[in-house]
């Protein structure tokens, strides 16, 4: 994109997503072009009074979602224009259905832990992998629960332990 700042959008904005919103509203080099959801309850209404931009993941939604007084923008299309990174924090199995519009609209993807591994190909944890994610289209955050044991066999094995 023309700035230097990542552009990103959320698609999918419950418990992961509104935590990822968050974090990538607050960071500097970071730019949070908006979310996208197929909802129109409490939680995409706190996305709206925080001033992100709301985006219909799925266009039979978008007349619902204005119809319940939500703002929406446009569609998951409009806003993937827009963007160099979408962070897919929809629930289990509905990130690899939109696989193939990432595909098309030639962003890069990270994906949360609920997904397969075979979806993106790598499957991501900071202190163990950290070197082998850079310049991926595809990636997959491994769940809470394998970040850890990750973590905790990564550095027993860099002892010798494992």
């Amino acid at each position: 994109m023309s700035n230097d700042r990542v552009r990103v959008a959320v698609n999918g904005y419950g418990v992961i997503g509104k935590r990822v919103a968050d974090a990538v509203a607050l960071q500097p080099d970071m730019e949070l072009a908006g979310v996208a959801d197929v909802t129109y309850d409490y939680r995409i209404r706190v996305a709206a009074e925080r001033g992100y931009p709301i985006y219909a993941s799925v266009a039979d939604k978008r007349s619902e979602m204005e119809a319940a007084g939500i703002p929406v923008a446009g569609g998951l299309q409009d806003l993937l224009r827009q963007v160099d990174l979408v962070v897919d924090c929809t629930p289990k199995g509905i990130g690899a259905r939109n696989k193939e519009i990432y595909q098309e609209a030639g962003v890069k993807v990270i994906w949360q832990g609920g997904e397969k591994h075979e979806l993106a190909g790598y499957s991501f944890v900071a202190q163990v992998n950290y070197a082998g994610a850079l310049d991926r289209q595809f990636a997959r955050v491994v769940s809470c629960n394998t970040t850890a044991l990750s973590r905790v066999m990564h550095a027993l094995h860099q002892h010798g332990w494992v």
